[in-house]
């Protein structure tokens, strides 16, 4: 699924959040108007097809990246999976996995 239907889908109001993504994000400090921003305003950096998932990463308005794992098997809702801080030492830029 490409960004634009994600977006879409998300201004309609068509997604929900799994408990465990408002969990990790409350760790974290991170609200949940900062994952829509994100979804809004991020990109996709991976895909997970045979899942049918994807990362989206994002620097929030205060430069702090955030990482939201988004599930569109259904094709009419997004269900936001997790939602989480980059460890810096695991990716490159926030966008590139260390290898």
């Amino acid at each position: 699924m490409k960004i634009e239907k994600i977006r879409s889908l998300l201004k309609q109001g068509r997604y929900y959040f799994y408990k465990h993504a408002l969990t990790e994000a409350k760790k974290d400090g991170i609200e949940p108007e900062d994952i829509e921003f994100a979804i809004l305003h991020g990109e996709i950096i991976e895909k997970y097809p045979e899942r049918n998932r994807c990362l989206i990463f994002c620097y929030l308005y205060n430069r702090i990246p955030i990482h939201v794992i988004c599930d569109y098997s259904n094709r009419t809702i997004i269900l936001i999976v997790t939602v989480y801080i980059p460890n810096e030492n695991k990716w490159i830029n926030f966008k590139i996995r260390k290898k």
